[in-house]
């Protein structure tokens, strides 16, 4: 998850640099609704270890 959110950052940062702005602002708000995703539910569980 986390290499496909920074794949997504860097595909961001590749359409802002070729001046498509409106594309790389909507793809960044979609990746950050991503990462807070993946932050709230994934990065804070408990871990669960079954031995």
């Amino acid at each position: 998850m986390i290499a496909l959110l920074f794949a997504l950052f860097v595909a961001t940062m590749g359409l802002n640099y070729y001046g498509r702005t409106q594309a790389g602002t909507t793809l960044f708000l979609i990746t950050l609704a991503m990462s807070i995703y993946w932050l709230k539910y994934h990065a804070t569980s408990q871990l669960s270890i079954q031995l």
